[in-house]
């Protein structure tokens, strides 16, 4: 404490003596100016002579002499703190992995290939190679309490680095002083704590072996070598081979073409180095057939482009005894071998049974052999040859055979005249003319020349239709349709495809309709007749879209019906109220069954209007008049103007009929 006439200054100094205080007293009714000079006196007098603030002491003077009073101040000393010895950072020498997710990855791997994304960050280190070195560093500083008496820096933690005698090892490096090296093959990397590191990496290539499954194949899988890295040897793969004991269907000369390439791959490269035998199936028995089983054949086409049906019969007659079909019995097939050398046994061919069916059989003599027990023809249902009791006509059906019904297969060996029809619950064949008459089938119709007339005749048939030529004539198929030559002025309905094969003419006048595909030659002729080639949708789908506006429009006119009925009703009957809810319960029902009936008529048209596979294909010409429609209604058609040449398709395009 120090006392002036008008102050008492008191110094506080904490046990540290790293800082001073002061506080000021006035003496009662006694006053004087404060100076500077006064609290440097205390100060010195309490001891207090470094760290002292000067301008700390100008600005308690001020603030006394403008209202002086007893206060306390801040510090107005301190003392410095000591400055330990600064070692020096450590500075790597090499390209290195600094961040945790890279050192984390090339932790968890053994080879150098399978850190490929990771070489271009670092580089090899070896035994002995120098990766780091400590720089720099500092001398330790006293510190000073604000009496003056020095502050001893603390003492540096034991540092076996410090020890210049000593060699330690640590994160695979060994460090002496200031320099850190690899003690082993790697790549070098910084932790968290700046401290270096080697990750043990192998920079050789590697070779390894893939056996299959089932044995029948080895993969030989090389990997390339790193920085200053070596491929295995060829013995090393030699006796690699023979470890995993492969002894059969080695490639020899692959293999040492394989190893000669293996110093130039720079990434994963493989090679199937053996490769075993696998037993070859026998062929499987199979049916010959002694009689033609299509009764339907497309027409065979001539080397100048002409077809006829000549040469083609669909009806074939057998007699009791005739051989139906010969067994073949299956084949034993060729054993295999693994590539450890353990044979795999031959697999023969499945068996098959002859196709017995009614009116055939296998004699007790030769298993081998179908035979037909009565005469007749014979078909071949995709499962089983049938024998049925054909009818035969010799000549032409006319007045002397009268009206043919059937329930089998038909064969005419003339032609069917006017006004004949013939019916038959199989195929049927007419080798000669059919003229205006009415043939219907459940089975295929072949006529080896044509089909004219007047106009008066039709064939329709559950199969396909196949014909020379028609004229004025109509023709319903459930499958295809096919003319060798042409069809004029006819009508054609196919549900699967037309095709009229006629060079020079193929189509003129009339209407061809298939739901699938028309294909022609030629169309139309130079006079312009009209002829229409029109895909047309499932016919089953036309009619029930029919019946449903039928039903639709039904249901509007019972609606209307009811609905004046209601309007109309008898001023005695106006108060029946089980009378009115029922009329307008009815009205309600209808109105929700048309609704249902509209969402039906948008579903079938959705599937009528879907035309992505089908088309009409025109080989040579189109003339003018030819219409070419998709649909029932002709919103969708394109009628020529002018010729059209060259193999055109037409068909349905974004919704319009497009020439492509």
């Amino acid at each position: 404490m120090v006392q002036f006439d008008f102050i008492t200054i008191n110094v506080s100094v904490p046990s540290d003596k790293m800082e001073a205080r002061l506080s000021l007293e006035p003496v009662a009714g006694a006053k004087g100016e404060l100076t500077a000079n006064m609290l440097s006196e205390a100060l010195e007098k309490a001891g207090v002579i470094r760290g002292i603030s000067i301008s700390a002491l100008k600005l308690i003077v001020e603030d006394w002499n403008a209202n002086p009073r007893a206060f306390e101040t801040g510090p107005v000393a301190v003392g410095s703190e000591p400055v330990p010895e600064n070692s020096g950072p450590i500075r790597m020498q090499i390209k290195y992995l600094a961040t945790a997710t890279d050192i984390q990855k090339a932790s968890e791997r053994k080879f150098a290939w399978e850190i490929a994304s990771l070489v271009s960050k670092v580089q090899r280190v070896d035994p002995g190679t120098v990766i780091a070195r400590r720089t720099g560093g500092s001398a330790p500083l006293l510190g000073y309490t604000v009496c003056g008496t020095p502050v001893v820096p603390p003492e540096p933690s034991p540092d076996e680095s410090a020890d210049m005698g000593k060699i330690c090892e640590s994160n695979n490096v060994f460090y002496a002083g200031n320099i850190f090296t690899a003690a082993a093959t790697g790549i070098a990397f910084m932790d968290s704590n700046d401290m270096p590191g080697v990750i043990p990496i192998d920079f050789d290539g590697s070779v390894e072996i893939e056996i299959a499954r089932d044995a029948m194949s080895a993969e030989l899988i090389a990997y390339p070598a790193g920085e200053r890295g070596e491929m295995p040897t060829e013995e090393f793969i030699v006796n690699l081979i023979d470890r995993k004991k492969i002894t059969f269907g080695i490639d020899e000369e692959g293999l040492k073409y394989f190893i000669k390439e293996l110093s130039c791959i720079t990434s994963r490269a493989s090679f199937i180095v053996a490769e075993g035998l696998k037993p070859i199936k026998g062929n499987d028995g199979r049916i010959e057939f002694c009689f033609n089983t299509d009764s339907s054949p497309t027409p065979s086409i001539n080397q100048d482009g002409s077809v006829d049906y000549k040469n083609i019969n669909i009806v074939t007659a057998v007699g009791t005894g005739a051989t139906l079909a010969k067994l073949h019995p299956p084949q034993s097939g060729m054993p295999g071998m693994d590539i450890f050398g353990r044979p795999l046994p031959a697999l023969k061919g499945n068996p098959v049974m002859l196709p017995v069916g009614s009116n055939t059989a296998i004699p007790k003599d030769d298993q081998t052999t179908l035979i037909s027990v009565i005469d007749g023809i014979p078909n071949y249902d995709g499962s089983a040859v049938n024998v049925s009791e054909g009818y035969a006509i010799p000549g032409d059906v006319d007045y002397s055979t009268g009206n043919i019904h059937y329930d089998n297969t038909v064969t005419v060996k003339g032609d069917v005249k006017s006004g004949f029809d013939v019916t038959c619950g199989g195929d049927l064949q007419v080798n000669g003319l059919i003229e205006d008459c009415k043939i219907t089938t459940n089975g295929n119709v072949l006529c080896k020349y044509g089909f004219v007339g007047t106009g008066k005749g039709i064939i329709e048939a559950k199969g396909d239709v196949n014909l020379l030529y028609i004229k004025n004539q109509t023709i319903i198929s459930e499958g295809s349709v096919n003319i060798a030559k042409e069809s004029i002025n006819s009508n054609i309905i196919a549900h699967k495809s037309i095709n009229v094969y006629g060079q020079r003419l193929s189509v003129a006048g009339g209407k061809l309709i298939s739901m699938g595909a028309i294909v022609v030659k030629a169309v139309g002729n130079i006079s312009g007749i009209q002829t229409t080639l029109q895909i047309d949708p499932d016919p089953l789908l036309t009619k029930e879209l029919e019946n449903t506006q039928a039903s639709y429009e039904q249901h509007s006119e019972n609606i209307n019906k009811i609905a004046q009925t209601l309007k109309n009703i008898p001023p005695d009957k106006r108060n029946d109220k089980e009378l009115v809810f029922k009329l307008k319960s009815t009205i309600d029902k209808l109105k929700q069954q048309q609704l249902d009936l509209e969402n039906k008529m948008r579903i079938i048209t959705a599937l009528i209007d879907k035309y992505e596979n089908t088309f009409i294909r025109v080989d040579r010409m189109a003339y003018p008049g030819t219409t070419f429609q998709f649909g029932p209604k002709k919103q969708m058609s394109l009628t020529l103007t002018d010729m059209m040449t060259g193999g055109r398709t037409v068909k349905v395009v974004g919704g319009e009929v497009k020439i492509v």
